[in-house]
């Protein structure tokens, strides 16, 4: 954990990170503050006016950490951490700060995190700010190549929307390869087989009976088909993204209609995975064209 930088009101100590009590309190009093309705330049300049020693750099500086605590949802749990917060006071607080047109940004961002998968580990991507106040996306689970956390949000959104872009001018980027049924004969369809043969064989026929086997052999073979309804989901896909045009931000009701999951592998690249399977990676050059 050397070289790790945690918020301010955790301290790591005998291999585990603890809750300095006397910070915390500070963390909660911030977010009772926000949650009452006070701003939080008022909230920073009344810690530096208090000359708390982490506020007392400069009143600027204080205002900036106030709105990153405010931010952090480690806070209340989140990446493994301790709770020094309910998750209930942390989004009160937060829906203070939001104004109407911060609603929409807040729903993408629910959905993005919720769709959001490590492809390393299989577990959610967290989300989490650098001590500049800076979002960011890692991976939740300890250990994990992707638990270092380089990618920022702008990034992880701008490869999402350039993916679902790319896809609304060129549909047919969402094809795959697929056969509409496979046939693999069972053991079963083989004694039909073999018992219609002597029958064929065997005279006078019993026209009756071969016909009963015949249809027997028909059902069996019926049931020894595989059906892949993958080349009608991507039709389908293909007729949704018509309906759509670019969007310079990430189109959430699209991505919830044609995507399954959005992953990112061991060298963070972030993939959105479609509901037929088709998987399309964010290349830099994508975003120019």
């Amino acid at each position: 954990m050397r070289g790790i930088k945690f918020p301010f009101g955790y301290k790591f100590e005998n291999g585990e990170v603890h809750i300095v009590e006397e910070d915390a309190k500070l963390v909660r009093r911030i977010f009772e503050d926000r949650i009452n309705g006070v701003t939080s330049p008022k909230i920073g300049a009344a810690l530096y006016a208090e000359k708390i020693p982490y506020f007392s750099d400069s009143l600027a500086k204080a205002e900036d950490k106030v709105m990153t605590i405010l931010r952090n949802e480690r806070y209340f749990g989140a990446d493994g951490l301790p709770p020094v917060i309910t998750e209930e006071t942390y989004q009160q607080a937060r829906s203070k700060m939001r104004r109407k047109r911060d609603d929409k940004a807040a729903a993408e961002h629910r959905l993005i995190k919720r769709m959001s998968f490590c492809e390393v580990c299989d577990t959610h991507m967290g989300h989490n700010y650098s001590g500049f106040g800076v979002p960011r996306w890692c991976c939740a689970t300890k250990g994990c190549v992707n638990r270092v956390p380089v990618i920022t949000e702008d990034m992880y959104k701008n490869a999402v929307s350039t993916i679902l872009n790319n896809v609304v001018k060129n549909p047919k980027s969402l094809n795959v390869r697929a056969k509409l049924t496979e046939y693999e004969p069972n053991d079963s369809v083989e004694e039909h087989e073999h018992k219609i043969t002597e029958m064929l064989e065997t005279q006078p026929v019993d026209a009756e009976k071969i016909t009963a086997e015949i249809f027997a052999l028909a059902a069996e073979r019926y049931s020894c088909c595989t059906f892949d309804m993958t080349p009608y989901i991507t039709a389908e896909l293909k007729a949704t993204v018509k309906k759509y045009e670019p969007s310079d931000t990430v189109n959430t009701e699209l991505l919830q209609q044609i995507a399954d999951r959005i992953v990112v592998s061991a060298d963070k690249k972030i993939s959105v995975i479609f509901k037929n399977g088709k998987r399309i990676t964010y290349k830099e050059n994508d975003a120019d064209e």
